[in-house]
């Protein structure tokens, strides 16, 4: 009976501690590693699985762009397709990423999931 007892405390226990993942999940929220990037990103990801990540940085390079770039789509990666690898649109010239500029400094980069 007693035996009985404490697994049945322990499985309530683990249900319980479910409902709490959600609130403690470092990718469902702004995170430290996030808030300490220097540029600001905005991701999109299409239905064919194409990502577009656009980031605000008037006279950057995309060495000084790179981990504002970088975060969101691995990020996104990992949540969705359980792997960090991603597949990014190189320059033919240069073999770095590929972007377009707007006059207003707003730099666009294109990778998709590799998972």
């Amino acid at each position: 009976m007693m035996r009985r007892a404490v697994l049945i405390l322990g499985v309530a226990l683990a249900v319980a501690g479910c409902s709490t993942l959600d609130r403690v999940n470092p990718f469902k929220r702004k995170d430290a590693a996030e808030a300490s990037l220097p540029y600001r990103a905005a991701l999109r990801a299409d239905r064919d699985g194409a990502l577009t990540v656009t980031v605000k940085a008037p006279g950057a390079t995309v060495d000084m762009v790179r981990e504002s770039v970088r975060y969101p789509v691995t990020r996104y990666c990992l949540l969705e397709r359980g792997s960090s690898d991603a597949d990014w649109v190189t320059d033919p010239a240069t073999g770095d990423w590929a972007y377009t500029a707007t006059p207003q400094g707003d730099l666009t980069f294109q990778a998709r999931c590799r998972a």
